[in-house]
């Protein structure tokens, strides 16, 4: 899989947003190295979305995911921004946010398997 990002120019990409402050990634990774939680940030106007919140199911229930979204909002405030929100498509999910101290603030639409448009 990794190869295959970093044949297709994914990596490079990515590595190019992050140095120029488009995007903050954070993960939790085990003693071996192993990325096992990940999450990410784009800043804009003082404004943030986290989103990405990623756990592998070995190491989920863990509290990971719970850790590098706080980690996220932490580093969020720390650089200057001062409304983070996020989304979530699951009820499991919006519990784990609660219990960060994220409270609802509105709805979204969501409209899948449609066309791309420019």
């Amino acid at each position: 899989m990794a190869e295959e990002l970093t044949e297709d120019g994914t990596v490079r990409a990515v590595r190019l947003t992050i140095r120029a402050g488009h995007k903050t990634l954070i993960a939790a990774f085990a003693s071996d190295g192993t990325p096992l939680a990940v999450g990410q940030y784009h800043p804009a106007n003082g404004t943030n979305e986290i989103g990405g919140i990623g756990t592998l199911p070995v190491a989920r229930r863990q509290g990971l995911a719970a850790a590098v979204t706080t980690a996220l909002v932490t580093h969020a405030r720390d650089h200057g921004l001062s409304t983070v929100f996020l989304a979530y498509a699951d009820d499991a999910v919006a519990r784990v946010y609660a219990r960060l101290g994220f409270r609802p603030a509105g709805s979204t639409l969501l409209i899948a398997n449609q066309p791309a448009r420019s």
